[in-house]
């Protein structure tokens, strides 16, 4: 027997696909800074449409379509971001505490290139051990608190901070290793 669906389910269904479809690329972007595979980022920006199609209805934004849409985007980013959390919990990728002592910890002061680019940053982010990278991308890029980090991933806000000091080291020392401009004898810039 074929099931035959009615008009408010295959509106609703289009509805569902236009935003799969407007905003995958939103959230894949937000997905692929905390896991690294396409794959397993692929599956928490499902996962993370899942939900949101789930609690559509609690969504309650205000204001201009502009800002209503503004509204809704931070919410389906809390939400993929809070999925790529549990998909690391759950496949047991995030890494614990090393044991690295940073008490002569020296900061190198990053000078400014106007060359560097949105995917020169993303290139640096990949490179830090996962747990330096999530925190980092929670603190700085999401906005979250050091407090909120520290209960959202179950770790110590201490953890939290130390987290976010050795990741903002090394990107700092790859920025000068690897985008620094040098200045030639006769005065050029060789980049």
């Amino acid at each position: 027997m074929k099931c035959m669906l009615m008009p408010e389910n295959k509106q609703r269904d289009r509805a569902a696909e236009w935003l799969y479809k407007r905003y995958f690329g939103y959230l894949m972007a937000i997905s692929l800074r905390y896991v690294r595979h396409r794959e397993d980022a692929e599956e928490v920006v499902n996962e993370s449409f899942l939900k949101v199609f789930t609690h559509l209805s609690a969504f309650q934004g205000k204001g201009t379509v502009e800002q209503y849409e503004q509204l809704f985007k931070g919410w389906m980013a809390r939400i993929c971001v809070n999925a790529a959390i549990d998909y690391l919990r759950r496949e047991k990728n995030f890494a614990s505490i090393d044991d690295e002592d940073f008490s002569e910890l020296k900061m190198p002061k990053a000078e400014e290139s106007g060359d560097l680019h949105v995917q020169d940053i993303y290139k640096l982010l990949t490179r830090l051990p996962q747990a330096q990278r999530i925190i980092f991308n929670l603190f700085e890029v999401e906005g979250y608190s050091h407090e909120e980090i520290s209960v959202l991933l179950n770790i110590p806000e201490g953890t939290c901070r130390t987290y976010l000091m050795r990741a903002k080291q090394k990107l700092r020392t790859w920025y000068l290793e690897d985008f620094r401009m040098v200045e030639s004898p006769n005065n050029n810039i060789i980049e």
